[in-house]
């Protein structure tokens, strides 16, 4: 019994962090102020779950496409992978999970590493061969009406997001922690009810630019040689 009353006073704490300022809501009504116990007094009841057309949208199975560049290398990797998303947590957060692998290193990277690093083949295999995936929690904040969002990724890294949508467009800006470093703009563009175009462009800690984009289709498959990703490349 002591167990599950510890328990309940942790679950009511973390309620009551959450809630909503009782005093300031009775000011903006004087009916809600008549009816109030007491001043101050947390209102516990969580904001209403998300129903803006967007995450309703981007709710369901995806399958993705994507290329990166380096500093002296275009398109030096090709991977392909699937996205899932769903609404967790009550409704108050779209969770976002992402797998994925790699599907082709460029012949000019693998002589770079074999040439320049003198990287073993061994590794050069590993690294041809090699998987990932993310998972990203985003919500809206209910008092600006911005998005605010987490990444943990299987590299250790972390990052936090800050962005807003103007349209078919949203843009988050992302700071890379733990295992990661620098920073990262995201754009994302809905171009239609069954295609997003991706791109990220991420400024590491010594400066340089990496840029990674990518294309998402519902429930269907995107060849990883699509000539659609040719048209987001930098010209």
């Amino acid at each position: 019994m002591r167990t599950l009353s510890f328990a309940l006073v942790v679950i009511m704490l973390a309620v009551a962090s959450c809630a909503v300022d009782q005093e300031k809501n009775a000011a903006e009504s004087p009916a809600n102020q008549e009816e109030s116990v007491e001043a101050g007094a947390p209102i516990l009841v969580p904001p209403k779950p998300l129903d803006d057309a967007w995450s309703r949208w981007l709710v369901g199975q995806w399958d993705c496409s994507a290329e990166s560049d380096i500093p002296g290398f275009k398109r030096w990797v090709k991977g392909t992978g699937q996205m899932t998303v769903e609404l967790g947590l009550g409704g108050q957060f779209l969770l976002t999970k992402m797998e994925g692998k790699m599907t082709h290193l460029s012949e000019e990277y693998i002589e770079y590493l074999r040439q320049t690093l003198h990287a073993p083949e061994a590794d050069i295999q590993r690294l041809q061969n090699m998987t990932f995936a993310n998972l990203e929690l985003r919500s809206i904040d209910p008092q600006t009406g911005r998005i605010s969002a987490y990444l943990f990724d299987s590299w250790r890294c972390m990052a936090q997001g800050i962005g807003a949508r103007k349209g078919n467009t949203e843009v988050i800006e992302w700071k890379w922690s733990l295992a990661g470093a620098g920073t990262s703009v995201r754009t994302t563009v809905r171009v239609n009810d069954n295609k997003i175009a991706v791109t990220e462009r991420y400024t590491l800690s010594d400066g340089s630019i990496m840029e990674d984009r990518a294309l998402m289709m519902r429930k269907r498959s995107v060849p990883a040689g699509s000539g659609d990703l040719a048209l987001l490349t930098p010209r």
